[in-house]
Order: C-alpha cells, then structure tokens, then sequence
C-alpha cells in the first residue's frame, strides 16, 4: 500500500518563513508504503494525525507556538542594512538570526520531538485501550527534555494544542497512558519507528514517517527522488545514469531535522574518493562535482580552456568566489584570473541546472573522471 502526504500548500507571496519551514516539513515527509500482508494497523493512523498537525500548522502557525513575526521582522531590518557585494561572499555568523530561526525551527519540531521521546521510553502498547505506556519516572524524564527549547515558556500551551487535537494524558498508577481519543491505533505507529534497531537514521525515519525504511539498513536514492520535483529527481537519475558503469558507492547523509535548513546530501565515492554528489530538497537542487584537491580543478580548467572556450568560460562560473579569511581559503586560477575558493570542498556547484547545465556538467565529470559512455 501507498499513500502520499496529500496535497500540499504550495506557499506564495505572503508566506513566511516558518510557513515555509512547515511546508518543507510536508514535502520531506515519505509516502506512506507498507508491504500489503502487514495491513494499516496504527500506523497509517498515526501518520495521518502527524500531516494533519502540519497541515493545521501552515495556516494557522501561531495557535502551535510557532511565531513568524521576530523573525520576519529581524529579516526586514536587516535588508534596510548596506551590504556590499564582497561582504556576501565571506562567511559571517549571524547570531541574531540563527537564534530567531531556531527558536521557530525548534517550535515546528516539538510536537514529533515530544512523540519520539515518549516512543523512546515506551513499555508497549495497553492491548485494551491502545493507549502507549510509559513509566511515571520516564514522562517526567521526557518532560523535562522538552525544556530544553527555545521559549520552553509556552510548552503548557503546546500540551494544550495536542490535547485539543485528541491526544490524552492519563496516570494509572507508576505509569503513565498515553493515547489518540479518535485515532485509538494510532500509538502503534509511534511503537514501530521507535522500537526500530538503532541507526544513524532512526530520528530521520521518524521525522518522515518512513515506515518502509524503519527497518532498513540505509534509505535509497530513489526514496529521496519520491521527495524531489520531476525536474531534479531526473537529474539524479542522469547522474546515475552516467555512474552506471563505475563501482561507485552513494552515501546518504543522515538528516537531523526535515525544516528548512535541512536538505538531502548524497556523495558517491569512487576508490575512497568522493567524485560527486548533490544537495535537494522541494525547492532546491546542487549538483557537486569534486576535484578533491584546489590545484586539480586549475589544472582542469588550463585543459577546458585550450580545448573548449564556451565550456571554459561556463565551469568557471561554477566556483563560487568566498573571501573569508580561514586557512582553508585556496586559490584557483581560471585562465588569467585567479579566485579565491573554499579549500574545503574544492568542488563545482551547479545549483538548479537546467538540461543544458547537467549536459555540460555531466560531460565534465566523464571528462575529469575518465569514464567512458
């Protein structure tokens, strides 16, 4: 069986921040697939209230504690402030803005925070009510965890949002019940993905709903290009495409939260060596080609531009100039200019290409990597 997230706000000119925070929540969340002799059970169920609460929280943020306007405001102001060109390209930390963001990042992620925690500690399932169970000692724990937000201050509230969407709190005894008043199933489904075996995924799973992949090994390409629009879940397959022939290795980098400072990552390595890779999510795609050291990549350009000066002139623009002052600042030359790169990466980054960039690109990495197609 599969079912996706439904239809999903599409955003526009008036959304926010956080708004679009919650809608990348919607975007990153995986279809709903279970092999069809298991059956639905809770799960469906519990995946059901999870993208109804999102899909209540992008109209209506500020009733989950979810407050745009700080931020929002901070952002305006900032924008009123001259910046120069060069100032864009160093690397500067605002702190003022990443708390903001946090704080309504942090908000968003409560309510699922809140549930895996409580899944964590659970004892099973009451076989009678459906209810979760947890020891008295280990809800105070869970409780106690959730201080640690920004603006805990509102947290009652928050309790009070779930208790108004059907989510019961109850002590019997040393234990404490937790169940869904309409959704009587719907704790199993909390008891699946948290009882999962441990994995560097295990939280990432849960974010997404990702019963399909709970019990995997490692999530698939193809399980983030069901996340991607058409247009890059067909360059992924491009890029494969062209890795088809090599023994080359995709390594998934596990995400730590599914808002919208979190984006898919995927480097394929080749003999030890990372070669490609991309960065994607609903609004965004980068494709990385490595060159694994600085003077590799003026090396291959010197090449580029005795063979190919169009192509020249379209990879150069590929190296994003950063000015910053860290030892791992490198410089490149392109032809007679020099640019000053991260040293870190020493990779090429294509960023939203279209046909003709990933042909270009493609092309490159066959070029640079001597595969032959």
């Amino acid at each position: 069986m599969t079912l996706t997230a439904g239809i999903l706000p599409t955003g526009g000119s008036m959304e926010t921040h956080a708004q679009r925070s919650i809608r990348h929540c919607l975007n990153m969340i995986a279809p709903f697939e279970i092999p069809k002799r298991q059956g639905e059970d809770g799960r469906f169920q519990f995946y059901q209230f999870m993208v109804s609460l999102y899909g209540a929280m992008y109209e209506r943020p500020e009733e989950f504690m979810v407050f745009a306007a700080p931020y929002e405001e901070y952002c305006i102001k900032r924008q009123q402030q001259t910046t120069t060109k060069k100032k864009e390209k160093e690397h500067t930390n605002d702190s003022r803005e990443s708390t903001l963001r946090n704080t309504f990042q942090q908000a968003i992620q409560f309510y699922a925070t809140y549930f895996y925690k409580m899944g964590l500690k659970s004892k099973g399932i009451d076989e009678q009510s459906g209810a979760l169970m947890i020891s008295g000692e280990d809800y105070a724990d869970v409780l106690n965890q959730m201080e640690r937000v920004h603006e805990s201050k509102y947290n009652p509230q928050r309790y009070e949002v779930l208790s108004n969407l059907g989510i019961q709190v109850s002590e019997c005894g040393d234990m404490v019940h937790i169940l869904h008043k309409t959704y009587r199933q719907a704790m199993e489904g909390i008891e699946y993905l948290c009882q999962a075996p441990e994995s560097k995924y295990k939280w990432m799973n849960f974010l997404r709903l990702d019963y399909k992949n709970a019990y995997s090994p490692i999530p698939s390409v193809e399980d983030i290009c069901k996340t991607l629009p058409a247009k890059s879940a067909e360059a992924v397959k491009s890029l494969e495409d062209h890795l088809a022939e090599m023994k080359v290795r995709a390594k998934i980098r596990p995400l730590r939260g599914i808002v919208s400072d979190f984006k898919w990552k995927v480097e394929y390595s080749y003999k030890g060596k990372n070669i490609c890779g991309f960065y994607a999510d609903n609004e965004y795609f980068m494709l990385c080609i490595y060159f694994n050291h600085f003077q590799n990549i003026s090396d291959f350009a010197q090449t580029l531009n005795k063979e190919n000066q169009s192509l020249f002139l379209w990879f150069k623009d590929q190296f994003p100039e950063r000015l910053c002052k860290c030892p791992s600042n490198r410089r490149v030359d392109f032809g007679d200019e020099s640019r000053r790169i991260c040293g870190l990466s020493n990779r090429a980054e294509i960023v939203n290409p279209s046909g003709e960039d990933m042909e270009r690109a493609l092309y490159i990495l066959r070029k640079y990597r001597k595969i032959d197609r």
